[in-house]
């Protein structure tokens, strides 16, 4: 009997533990500025894509605008559907943009590595 609650006590703090982890990642991610999320994007992009520095400030610039397009949404009355519609819109405008400061061989590399994170994100 002893074992027994032991053992339901340990799966109760693991959950609790877990629930706090995906707490915590979701704070980290919202307390991060614009500029912090838009140079991570950004350097991942350079070194993903080896861009070159004009490259980098045009990708950087882009990626700062539609990430606080994006967090703008989120202080306005809107469902959750029309909110990840405009943010769908808002990505879509971002890789039209991209496509004019990146060749053709980065943005094939790049709408690869964007399929790749949706497809591990969904598992």
């Amino acid at each position: 009997m002893k074992a027994l609650k032991l053992i339901l006590a340990s799966l109760i703090i693991s959950f609790g533990v877990n629930a706090q982890k995906a707490n915590l990642k979701k704070m980290d991610r919202n307390e991060k500025s614009p500029d912090q999320r838009a140079k991570i994007q950004t350097e991942r992009m350079k070194t993903e894509l080896n861009l070159t520095n004009e490259q980098y400030e045009k990708t950087y610039e882009i990626n700062l605008g539609i990430i606080k397009k994006n967090r703008a949404l989120q202080d306005q009355k809107m469902t959750t559907d029309e909110r990840n519609a405009a943010v769908k819109q808002n990505n879509a405008a971002r890789k039209e943009m991209l496509k004019n400061v990146l060749t053709s061989e980065q943005y094939s590399k790049m709408e690869e590595k964007l399929k790749e994170r949706k497809s591990s994100n969904k598992n």
